[in-house]
């Protein structure tokens, strides 16, 4: 597991989704491999159906790092907000990511952020299914809703955020 501090201001869409790719990368690499065996397979059999097999497990992989690249950046977005957190800590791993702020922030405003990135992918969703809706591509966004629940980081952060609504918390001390 990698963990990494950053200054808030320094942390872009481009760093996330850099440290979003490292922690996947073997399923990546997995799905790339799958897109050239099967666009392989195609021409050398002439079946296209291969061909667009390859390409819909590419774009379905591609959208699922969306969804978490919009996840993660819209919690940093939203602690760009508020004028208590000073950096970022980036914890990546094997299937493992998550951006978590140190400062100090109100608990409503905790609340904020945590529901800031389910929220931006779901709006990002909303979005896909209007513009494609039978694509099925919009799941990939819509299903971070579920990171609201108690058991997720983000579930936890709401949980707290309303707790406390009016305290001011440290939020994280790495």
């Amino acid at each position: 597991m990698t963990v990494r501090k950053f200054a808030l201001r320094d942390v872009t869409a481009g760093l996330i989704a850099k440290q979003l790719i490292w922690s996947c990368s073997l399923p990546f690499a997995a799905a790339a491999l799958d897109f050239t065996a099967c666009t392989f397979l195609a021409a050398m059999t002439t079946d296209p159906i291969l061909f667009r097999a390859g390409l819909w497990l590419l774009v379905h992989v591609l959208c699922l790092l969306c969804g978490f690249l919009v996840h993660e950046w819209s919690h940093v977005a939203g602690m760009r907000l508020f004028h208590g957190i000073s950096d970022v800590v980036v914890s990546s791993g094997i299937l493992r990511f998550s951006v978590i702020p140190v400062g100090h922030l109100y608990g409503w405003q905790i609340a904020i952020v945590a529901i800031l990135g389910p929220g931006g992918s779901c709006l990002v969703g909303a979005l896909v299914a209007l513009l494609a809706p039978g694509s099925f591509l919009q799941y990939w966004f819509l299903l971070h809703a579920v990171f609201l629940l108690p058991f997720f980081g983000d579930g936890r952060s709401l949980i707290l955020g309303i707790r406390a609504w009016l305290g001011r918390l440290a939020y994280a001390r790495p």
